[in-house]
């Protein structure tokens, strides 16, 4: 696909401000994929492998590992673009850095298996699992947050930190790509961010509501219908 046909697409896609300031998606994920449909068949092939790889729903505990890490390795290895590869790396490293901390907190030891996890950081990690910071908080300065947040029981302050980190390398990745494939990447990889931020932050007011209405209720909190989520 021609860099001017790239450019086209990427004119065509809202811009993306922020993230935790967005209160919606600049552009419905129906009106993206009409938009992504302008790319040729091997580029949406390898978009949506790559979405179905770093699917934030990834980063958390019940999740078939060998099995990612055989998704990831056939990828990497289809994919011919190194930018993509690293991004990939990265993208795969947030989730094993952050499985790594998890299990520390809950007081298990360094896994046994060489390649445990994936990305490019787990034999590392596993030799370096007695540091509080895995040896790495120079190439990973959120991990201390996430330490707290893992130490506070801090849920939502933990996927902030997860989404800002992600957020904050896509940012300065895409200035350095304008008008490729890796550029319709990182818009993906960002809109994705905002629809994870802003779905979550919906669903965590829906519960603040329903409860302040509970609590005005009192005794009759009872009778109101069951939720359907």
């Amino acid at each position: 696909m021609a860099e001017s046909a790239y450019y086209t697409l990427l004119t065509s896609l809202p811009h993306i401000d922020s993230l935790f300031s967005s209160k919606m998606t600049p552009i419905s994920r129906f009106q993206l994929d009409k938009r992504l449909s302008m790319l040729g068949t091997e580029d949406q092939q390898k978009l949506v492998a790559i979405e179905n790889l770093l699917h934030w729903d990834h980063m958390g505990d019940e999740v078939d590992e060998k099995a990612l890490i055989l998704q990831a390795d056939r990828l990497k290895a289809s994919l011919g673009n190194q930018h993509l590869i690293d991004l990939i790396n990265w993208r795969l490293d947030i989730r094993t850095v952050t499985a790594a901390l998890r299990r520390k907190h809950a007081g298990q030891q360094a896994p046994s298996e060489a390649k445990w996890s994936y990305g490019t950081r787990y034999e590392y990690i596993r030799t370096h699992w007695t540091s509080p910071t895995l040896g790495l908080s120079g190439a990973f300065p959120w991990i201390p947050k996430v330490n707290e947040c893992l130490r506070t029981g801090e849920c939502v302050a933990l996927e902030k930190v997860l989404l800002q980190a992600a957020w904050n390398h896509l940012t300065h990745m895409s200035m350095k790509h304008r008008n490729d494939f890796v550029a319709v990447v990182i818009y993906v990889m960002r809109w994705n961010l905002v629809a994870r931020w802003t779905a979550y932050d919906t669903e965590q007011a829906r519960v603040r509501f329903r409860d302040l209405v509970e609590r005005s209720l009192g005794a009759f909190k009872d009778q109101l219908p069951a939720s359907n989520h």
